[in-house]
């Protein structure tokens, strides 16, 4: 019995042994499309901590322990492949795929995985912005981004915004961030010659954009250096896939208008703080309220004035200002966009008309907008590509948009004064009736009898090319820039006599601004 004992012990320990042996397994790891072999492919043998590459010609080794093993193959842009073996030889074909591709953040030179990129960033998606109804692309930031202040400073079209990322860096100098499309840091400041600032991002089709990155710390600035102190705001637009051609059509209209409004004293009201004002000065001197040099009896003259006289008739009779000055802005929109291409040749076009109307009377802005994105693979070591927008905008600002002849100043004025002259029937303030009615100057007069028109041609280009050396060497040269033609036309009638003192026969002014970026990058990139 002990030697049967024995026996079975001595066959078990030799079978242990043998299992126990180490087992190599060789092979080709290559592409499904076109059997070319894949070089840097991981294989790991499962529950293990081994792990093997494949070489330049896609060949691999790796030994495991035990009778069989499963072996996993990964490999970036394909899908993870598994393969149980016992040892010997196989050939692997992996099968191209994006589901374990890292993402990508564009930055001033190439493009790094997301994960790799430090300092703060906020990412906001081309589809989230979508068809929103606001013409340019920081508004449309507005409440979206952490860490960045967007202010509309005003309800006028085409007009300059605020932008802040990690709020004021200058009491002097500019805190506007810096803006790059698709590589090119683009012109932001305002070339308005007169009047308030207005905004150059208007020329730029929200609908074209993919992703907007913000760059908020201070390590921008390795890249941008520093025109990157107040942050960087980077916009990548769409590009064209492989697959069949995508043709969409969008079309929308709709109306805006002001909400919200602050209610102001009406003619009762304001004659009763008006005349309590007065009747104080002249307790303070002794003056009878009833006295022609008393401030009370100045007081009445000066409503009786402004009112045509309607004051002393009816004293209750309220005008509002706020309904003369705002009205329903409407909007409409029509978007065409075509991409698709095969291995070789991707593209982008689009093409957008916009038509809106401010909630501000005499406020317009007409955009005419296209735009071509293409990339093409020459051949085995050649890729080109460009990105192109052209965009042509008509901005009807407001005539001689100072402090007092902004409609949004009408509120100022008293609300016993009538919006048309009784008299003439014609805008309060034009001639031939009383140019010194009302108090300030009634900016109906300059939105029915002047105009300002600011009309820009804009382009952003990108063109690119990129040229495989070595194996794991490209070296890209790209070449982008930003030209800006503006058109400013004012013209004033006789009749804004008292705001333009120069306009009794007429005032009219034309003035052209050219402005010209254009950047280029030059480097090698290993892969």
């Amino acid at each position: 019995m002990r030697k049967i004992l024995m026996l079975v012990f001595c066959l078990l320990t030799g079978i242990t042994q043998l299992w126990a042996q180490s087992k190599e397994v060789t092979g080709k790891v290559t592409d499904s499309r076109d059997g070319s072999p894949l070089a840097g492919v991981t294989i790991k043998v499962k529950g293990t901590s081994t792990v093997a590459l494949t070489d330049a010609a896609g060949v691999f080794k790796v030994s495991f322990t035990g009778g069989r093993a499963t072996l996993v193959f990964s490999y970036v842009g394909f899908e993870e492949t598994e393969y149980t073996v016992t040892g010997g030889s196989i050939n692997v074909s992996m099968v191209a795929g994006t589901k374990n591709l890292n993402e990508v953040i564009i930055t001033g030179f190439g493009s790094q995985i997301k994960r790799d990129v430090t300092g703060n960033i906020a990412r906001v998606k081309g589809k989230d912005i979508e068809n929103m109804p606001t013409p340019t692309v920081d508004a449309a930031l507005q409440g979206r981004a952490a860490g960045v202040y967007v202010n509309s400073q005003s309800g006028k079209l085409g007009q300059a915004v605020s932008v802040r990322v990690r709020g004021n860096s200058s009491i002097s100098a500019g805190n506007q961030p810096l803006y790059v499309v698709d590589g090119v840091p683009i012109t932001t400041n305002s070339q308005s010659n007169y009047g308030g600032a207005t905004n150059p991002l208007a020329d730029l089709n929200p609908n074209d954009i993919e992703t907007i990155e913000i760059l908020k710390d201070a390590s921008a600035g390795a890249i941008f250096g520093s025109r990157a102190a107040n942050g960087v705001v980077l916009i990548t637009t769409k590009k064209g896939k492989s697959g069949k051609t995508n043709v969409s059509l969008n079309v929308q209209t709709g109306y805006s208008e002001s909400t919200r409004r602050v209610p102001f004293l009406n003619s009762q009201q304001y004659a009763e703080l008006l005349l309590e004002g007065a009747k104080y000065i002249d307790d303070q001197f002794g003056t009878p309220y009833n006295d022609p040099g008393s401030e009370t009896t100045y007081a009445r003259d000066w409503m009786s004035y402004f009112s045509y006289g309607q004051w002393d008739t009816d004293p209750n009779k309220t005008y509002e200002w706020q309904d003369v000055v705002f009205q329903k802005g409407q909007y409409r929109q029509a978007d065409l966009q075509m991409s698709g291409g095969n291995d070789k040749t991707k593209f982008f076009i689009s093409g957008q008309y916009l038509d809106q109307s401010g909630i501000i009377i005499g406020n317009n802005l007409d955009r005419v907008t296209g735009r071509l994105n293409l990339d093409h693979k020459a051949n085995n070591w050649l890729n080109l590509g460009l990105t192109m927008n052209v965009a042509r905008t008509l901005n009807r600002r407001l005539p001689d948009d100072n402090a007092f002849s902004n409609p949004l100043q009408s509120v100022a004025l008293m609300p016993m004064t009538p919006s048309k002259d009784p008299n003439t029937g014609l805008p309060a303030g034009t001639p031939p009736g009383d140019v010194n009615i009302p108090m300030y100057y009634n900016p109906q007069i300059t939105v029915d009898y002047a105009k300002y028109l600011q009309e820009s041609f804009r382009t952003f280009s990108n063109g690119y090319a990129t040229i495989k050396l070595l194996p794991g060497l490209i070296f890209q040269s790209d070449f982008g820039f930003d030209l800006l033609n503006q058109q400013e036309e004012s013209y004033f009638q006789s009749q804004t006599v008292r705001n333009q003192t120069r306009a009794g026969r007429g005032l009219g002014t034309n003035r052209a601004t050219f402005v010209t970026n254009y950047n280029t990058n030059n480097y090698f990139q290993l892969y």
